[in-house]
């Protein structure tokens, strides 16, 4: 998701230090999702439940340190949304995380979500292509 996040927000160049720290966040709530949901389907253990949850606070304290309740609110959004996804059985993927990404992505630029939206998903093609 960092990775994602700052290629699609490089085209702001005098919000750079904004979105490094959004990325920083997103770092940290990949890590959260990583250690809780493993992707080998063994399930967290209570050390990766620690982990998973420090990871989360992390990422919610970093996005903090901009002031911007806005940030923090679509962090929780995605810490929800995609527990849910996982609840029910389904995976996370960069399809499930551009809604948010975009709003994040929005917010750092104010070019609107629609706008911000493409440029998310190119910028996911570029990563993982």
């Amino acid at each position: 998701m960092k990775e994602v996040f700052l290629r699609a927000s490089s085209a702001f160049p005098n919000e750079k230090e904004r979105a490094e720290v959004v990325g920083e966040a997103l770092f940290f709530l990949q890590r959260g999702f990583d250690a809780h949901y493993g992707n080998d389907g063994s399930g967290a253990g209570n050390d990766d439940i620690l982990v998973g949850d420090n990871d989360y606070a992390w990422a919610v304290e970093t996005v903090a340190r901009l002031d911007e309740p806005r940030f923090v609110a679509v962090a929780g959004r995605m810490i929800r949304d995609g527990s849910g996804r996982i609840a029910a059985g389904n995976s996370v993927s960069v399809e499930s995380w551009t809604p948010h990404l975009a709003k994040l992505l929005d917010i750092v630029s104010g070019e609107g979500e629609e706008r911000s939206e493409e440029r998310i998903k190119r910028a996911a093609m570029e990563v993982f292509s």
